[in-house]
C-alpha cells in the first residue's frame, strides 16, 4: 500500500490528475488503479476519476490481489545488448523502462526482452528470473543479468562482497568546493509520501553510503560521479537532495527543470564484475544520452 499526502497545491485538483503527476504513471495506469478500486481519499474509496482534492488529503493506493501473469510474455522492444555470452547479459537500459513486470505493466520490460535468452526454469521468481540489480524507470545505463543460476549465484555473492562495481553520472543543481565527498546517511521510507525515500535517524532506516566525485563544476550545477558503497533504493537521488544538490529534473526529490517526459539527469555509465566462469574481470561504459550530453554543453557555455 502507498500513501501520499496532498500539499503545495494552489487550488482544488482532479485526483486522476493529481495521481498522474505524482506516480509519474501514465492515463492507463491510473485508470487500472480506479477500475479494481484500490484508490481511497481520507479512508473513502474513490469512485470519481475527477473528484477534487485539496491540501491535507490523505490518499491510499491499496495493493492489488490481481498478482502479475504466473507467465511471462516475451517482447520485442528494442534494447542494446553490450555484452552476451552462455552465462551472462550486461544491456544498456533506456529510460522509461522498467526492469521487471509490475501488476501494471506486464510488458516490454528488460525481463520481457530477454526472456528467450535466460533459462527461467533455473530460477525460483519466474517473474525476475536473472535480475541481480535494478534501475529506476527513469535513470538509463548499464545492466548486468545472469542466464542461468550457477552465475546468478557467483553475481549475488560479488554484489553481496561489494566485488561489483556500479558507477553514475548525474548532473545536480549548485555547485561544489569540494572534489570529492563521502555521504553516510542511513536511509528509510518516507511517512509522508510513501512513494519517497528519506535520509532518517529512525531504527528501522538502512545504511547507506554513497561516494561522489566532482568532474566539472559549473555556474549553479556540477557533473558528478557517483560510487554506491551500498544499494538502497533512490539512493543515488536522496543522498544529492539531502545535501542540497539535487538531481536535475527529478521531480520527487528536486524540481521539474523544464525537460518534460524525460525523468532524472542520471544514467548509469559504468560496469564492472569478475565473470563467473572465466574470472575475467569484465568492464563496460555507456555514455548518457543526447539530452543528457546536449545539457552538460548548455551548462559548459558550449552550445
Amino acid at each position: 500500500m502507498s500513501k501520499l499526502k496532498v500539499q503545495n497545491l494552489k487550488e482544488k485538483t482532479r485526483l486522476d490528475k493529481f495521481l498522474t503527476n505524482s506516480l509519474k504513471q501514465n492515463r492507463s495506469y491510473i485508470d487500472k488503479l480506479f477500475d479494481q478500486q484500490l484508490i481511497f481519499v481520507n479512508d473513502v474509496l474513490a469512485f470519481k476519476k475527477g473528484q477534487l482534492i485539496d491540501n491535507g488529503s490523505i490518499i491510499e493506493i491499496k495493493e492489488s490481489d490481481k498478482p502479475t501473469s504466473a507467465k511471462l510474455i516475451s517482447s520485442k522492444a528494442k534494447i542494446e545488448i553490450v555484452f552476451e555470452d552462455k552465462d551472462v547479459i550486461v544491456v544498456n537500459k533506456p529510460k522509461h523502462m522498467l526492469v521487471h513486470p509490475t501488476t501494471f505493466n506486464e510488458q516490454d520490460t528488460v525481463v520481457n526482452v530477454l526472456l528467450k535468452k535466460i533459462k527461467v526454469s533455473d530460477f525460483d521468481d519466474k517473474l525476475r528470473p536473472g535480475v541481480l540489480h535494478r534501475l529506476d524507470r527513469d535513470t538509463s545505463g548499464l545492466l548486468i543479468f545472469a542466464k542461468n543460476k550457477k552465475a546468478y549465484d557467483n553475481l549475488s555473492k560479488q554484489i553481496k562482497l561489494k566485488h561489483i562495481i556500479r558507477k553514475y553520472l548525474a548532473i545536480v543543481h549548485n555547485d561544489f568546493k569540494d572534489k570529492f565527498l563521502l555521504i553516510k546517511a542511513p536511509i528509510d521510507r518516507s511517512t509522508q509520501n510513501e512513494l519517497r525515500m528519506v535520509v532518517s535517524d529512525s531504527a528501522k532506516a538502512k545504511l547507506a553510503q554513497t561516494e561522489v566525485t566532482i568532474l566539472e563544476n559549473y555556474p549553479s550545477a556540477a557533473l558528478v560521479e557517483c560510487f554506491l558503497l551500498t544499494g538502497r533504493t533512490h539512493q543515488i537521488r536522496v543522498h544529492m537532495a539531502y545535501i542540497h544538490h539535487p538531481i536535475y529534473n527529478d521531480e520527487l526529490y528536486g524540481t521539474y527543470d523544464g525537460y518534460k517526459n524525460y525523468g532524472q539527469f542520471l544514467h548509469a555509465y559504468f560496469l564492472s564484475f569478475v565473470h563467473p566462469t572465466t574470472k575475467e574481470v569484465m568492464t563496460f561504459k555507456s555514455e548518457p544520452d543526447k539530452t543528457f550530453q546536449g545539457l552538460k554543453l548548455e551548462l559548459r557555455g558550449d552550445k
